[in-house]
This record gives C-alpha cells, structure tokens and sequence, in this order.
C-alpha cells in the first residue's frame, strides 16, 4: 500500500493547533478563569465607573477571547513563511519519503515517533517535536484508512 501526499499547510491549520495545545493546557484553564473573571467585574463596576476604567475593563475582557488568537494568528502566518514550499509526502512499507525544494529523505517506520489524529488533521510526528501536517482537504475519504495504515506500521 502506497500513500502520496503534497502537504498544503496554511495559517488557519497552525492556529487552530496552537489554539488546541493552549485550551488543552493549564494556560487554558487560566484564560477561561481570567476572562470570566472580567466579565464579571465589567458587569459590576460598569455603572460606578468612568470611561477609562470601562474601557480598560472591556480590553481587559477581550484579551484572551479576541486579542490572543489574533496575536497567535499572525504568528502562524510568520512561522508558515520559515517552512518549506512544497512538501511531497509518500507512505509505504519501507516508511515515509520526504522531498521539497531538491531535498530527499527517507524515514523509517522505526524513527517515526507518532501519528497523532485530530478532527481536521493527522500528524505524523518524526520526533518528539518536528511533525508533517496533512489536513483533512488533503487527505480526504482516506483519512481514517490512512490512519490505520499510519498505526499498524508505527507500532510494527
């Protein structure tokens, strides 16, 4: 069985992961606490308060529902730019081969760490921390076959 891929990652895939890892954390549990916490003391103090403090009360609500993703947005873009153009993936028995820009590489079954499936997505990860991204517009109907595929040759 043979599996071609050309991975097409855009800013919207690298901030929906970054999103994922923050509100599956600690952080995210703080961001949710903070941002109710203002919400309420916007409520509160909205009637006894001037306008500076109303706006600084209001910013301070936005910050992590609004300003942090945008923040993280345009950091994906700017980490999209660092990665390579074209990357053509190829899964087979022997394990994966890599090619962008005149680069080859092959990599065993037995150095690929994990493959990690997401709603919109599925890792392979090379190591602990570098991975290949293939989105489910790439994959398409093969996303849960492929997945199986990944599995059984990772932990063989």
């Amino acid at each position: 069985m043979e599996y071609r891929y050309i991975s097409d990652v855009k800013p919207k895939d690298l901030w929906l992961i970054a999103m994922i890892r923050t509100y599956r954390s600690l952080a995210g549990v703080i961001n949710v606490v903070f941002t109710v916490a203002m919400i309420m003391l916007t409520i509160r103090f909205w009637g006894s308060s001037g306008a500076f403090i109303r706006t600084v009360l209001i910013l301070a609500s936005m910050l992590f529902p609004v300003f942090q993703p945008f923040a993280i947005y345009l950091r994906s873009i700017k980490q999209l730019e660092t990665l390579p153009g074209r990357v053509e993936l190829t899964f087979n028995d022997a394990g994966v081969h890599v090619s962008s820009e005149g680069k080859q590489e092959d990599i065993k079954w037995n150095k690929i760490a994990n493959a990690i499936k997401q709603s919109n997505m599925i890792i392979v990860m090379s190591d602990s921390t570098h991975g290949y991204m293939l989105t489910n517009r790439i994959l398409g109907d093969e996303k849960d076959e492929f997945y199986d595929f990944l599995c059984k040759k990772i932990r063989n």
